[in-house]
């Protein structure tokens, strides 16, 4: 599975699926915090949609974390001020990085959230279209009469 999936899907998901892998792993190896979660702002790249080009937006605020299990790296940022999931992303990439037993066994949980949250997404875009209206131009209206 790519990071940046399951990066959306931890993110997006229900908090305490993040919570309890991070558990498993702090529970059971030496987590060593190498960056203590700290706020940082980063600029946000969109691109043009008439000519095409990129420019910044804005900057937006992201709660940043770096940890180690062993000799292995992990990166957590999630946008606002959260420390204690960006410390749990940091720990879940990180064993997921050091290819760790218990992380192998993520995926069909993972899976399952990222079902649990589609599900909740196509219901919440079915709602907003049952809500939408159709506005006619008078020029239109007219023209149908």
């Amino acid at each position: 599975m790519k990071k940046s999936r399951l990066t959306q899907i931890l993110i997006e998901g229900n908090p305490s699926l993040l919570e309890k892998l991070a558990l498993q792993i702090d529970q059971q190896y030496t987590v060593t915090i190498v960056r203590e979660p700290e706020k940082s702002l980063v600029m946000n790249k969109s691109r043009d949609s008439v000519s095409g080009n990129p420019f910044y937006m804005g900057e937006i605020l992201i709660t940043e974390c770096t940890v180690a299990i062993g000799e292995t790296y992990g990166f957590g940022a999630i946008m606002g001020e959260d420390a204690d999931r960006a410390y749990q992303l940091a720990i879940v990439d990180s064993a997921l990085n050091a290819k760790l037993p218990e992380a192998m066994e993520w995926e069909r949980l993972l899976l399952e959230e990222e079902q649990r949250t589609d599900r909740k997404k196509r219901l919440e875009h079915s709602r907003i279209m049952r809500s939408k209206v159709n506005f006619d131009t008078m020029e239109e209206y007219h023209a149908k009469s």
